[in-house]
């Protein structure tokens, strides 16, 4: 029998589900990853005083790297997150592989990804499922079948 693994994820979380029919009836959750780093506040991942940086006409201002510090957190969550999926897939854990991720964040798994676990992806949903709550909230916002 088939497995189809659905990822929903965004870049402070994935969330695992499994189903063993083509259907998606009966999915559960098999795995959650947290990503400490994003559930944090902006500022609490800068320990520092801003640096400064200047202008084309001389004036001098505060650089917020804030909102890079974010960046590449969630780009090493989508390089983890897919490793352990290609992990899994060599393991033979799962057949087909749905994706439903926060836009920007499906592009960053996305480029992450070998040719070999992107094979197996039926299905990419842009948009963050990771929120709701159970299983059959999730699957109501993916296609009928799921392979």
């Amino acid at each position: 029998m088939a497995r189809t693994w659905v990822v929903a994820a965004d870049a402070a979380r994935a969330r695992i589900f499994e189903s063993e029919k083509r259907s998606g009836a009966s999915m559960q959750e098999r795995e959650t990853w947290v990503n400490p780093e994003l559930r944090l506040p902006a500022q609490e991942l800068v320990t520092d005083e801003p640096g400064r940086g200047g202008g084309a006409s001389g004036e001098r201002h505060a650089i917020d790297p804030s909102a890079d510090l974010k960046e590449v957190e969630a780009e090493r969550f989508a390089r983890e997150l897919a490793q352990w999926l290609e992990r899994a897939r060599q393991r033979g854990q799962f057949d087909y592989l749905l994706v439903a991720a926060e836009p920007h964040f499906l592009g960053q798994l996305r480029h992450r990804m070998g040719g070999a676990l992107r094979a197996t992806i039926t299905h990419e949903i842009d948009k963050d499922l990771c929120r709701l709550e159970r299983p059959d909230q999730v699957r109501k916002h993916l296609p009928d079948f799921l392979y």
